[in-house]
């Protein structure tokens, strides 16, 4: 599809769904966080087993999804679906490091993600295609918020408010705001609503904002998490549902958790655009039996 027509469908599409998508997440400045929502995510990490996590230097996981069928065509370069079906991805969690390395039926992509930089390869060639580096970069820090979940806000630049409350798969959810300085990939500032479930104090939703590229600014989307499992002491989903929201209303992407490890022990040198290296390059064990 050309780029004059994508747009024209674009325009089309958000008149005719603007009636049907939610309301945006609020600006309101925020100066400082709020006890009641502070409380809230403490509550939230300590259900997904917090003094677990504290000891977890390092994480494999293994991922296979799909994509809708029109969704996508709105953010091509962020969805990127020749290269974004399955992967193999590392996280050293403590230097906030991480590496993502995509197959699908155009080839493979490899991203390295450290604060403030990123990396990207298709095919073994270095790409220097800023685009397509920040929206690399947005989506590996979209996609750590995914797998640490609550414990994703541990991190400097947060700050958090109550919100409101919602039902998410039928279960009623405490909403907390969180205001991320810097947010995904380049912006300045993104904001992210946590769905806490009232009962199990799981994080069920996030929804978001994705400030950082221009084709995505204004664009808001959320990630119904589900199919909880324990390992390793830390509750984690391993199913993951995507919908873009606003401006419009929409389908995006389905993906499974299909593999999971706990501190095999690699290294950041170990992390590169070459390939995964020496402990990193194992293939990640598929998850336990339940």
């Amino acid at each position: 599809m050309t780029k004059p027509a994508a747009h024209c469908l674009l325009a089309a599409l958000a008149g005719l769904l603007t009636a049907c998508a939610s309301p945006r997440i609020c600006t309101r400045e925020i100066r400082k966080s709020e006890p009641g929502a502070v409380a809230l995510l403490n509550e939230s990490q300590r259900a997904h087993g917090r003094t677990a996590f504290t000891k977890v230097h390092d994480l494999s996981v293994r991922y296979e999804g799909r994509w809708a069928s029109i969704g996508p065509r709105f953010q091509p370069v962020l969805s990127d679906t020749g290269f974004r079906r399955g992967s193999e991805e590392r996280l050293l969690v403590g230097e906030r490091i991480f590496a993502q390395e995509h197959s699908g039926p155009a080839g493979k992509k490899l991203v390295v993600r450290v604060p403030g930089k990123v990396s990207v390869a298709y095919n073994g060639a270095l790409s220097n295609n800023d685009e397509a580096k920040r929206a690399a970069a947005l989506v590996a820090d979209a996609y750590t918020l995914f797998l640490l979940g609550p414990f994703y806000f541990d991190r400097p630049g947060i700050t958090l408010a109550t919100y409101g409350e919602a039902i998410v798969d039928k279960a009623a959810c405490d909403e907390v705001l969180a205001v991320l300085r810097p947010g995904f990939g380049e912006a300045k500032e993104d904001r992210v609503i946590l769905f806490i479930d009232r009962a199990t104090k799981q994080l069920r939703r996030v929804r978001m904002t994705l400030s950082g590229l221009e084709s995505t600014r204004g664009a808001e989307v959320d990630v119904t998490f589900r199919n909880f499992r324990t390992i390793g002491g830390i509750l984690w989903p391993t199913d993951f549902d995507e919908r873009i929201r606003v401006p419009f209303d929409l389908h995006a992407h389905h993906w499974r958790l299909l593999g999971l490890e706990i501190n095999r022990g690699f290294r950041a040198a170990d992390l590169t655009l070459a390939g995964l290296k020496g402990r990193a390059s194992a293939p990640t064990s598929p998850l336990p039996a339940q």
